[in-house]
């Protein structure tokens, strides 16, 4: 779980978009590309492509996160240190 938070903080830090791949509520295995906003308690805070909104994916449920080297102009104030 340390590696996928460090990919999405790194993600953030750097205005970098990042794929994950994660489980939605319905047992779904889903691959979308997200803009980092930030890491609350168990929650991911993202604007998924996706879905072309912001939303709340608890961290439990990301199986794989990576880099895309895409870079994005925040439409929020990113939240990582």
């Amino acid at each position: 779980m340390s590696s996928i938070i460090e990919t999405i903080k790194a993600g953030g830090m750097l205005n970098e978009t990042v794929e994950i791949l994660y489980k939605d509520g319905s047992g779904r295995m889903i691959t979308t590309e997200t803009e980092p906003y930030e890491i609350r308690p168990g929650i991911y805070l993202c604007w998924c492509y996706l879905r072309n909104r912001l939303v709340e994916i608890p961290l439990n449920n990301i199986i794989d996160a990576v880099l895309t080297g895409n870079s994005y102009a925040p439409r929020f104030e990113t939240k990582f240190d």
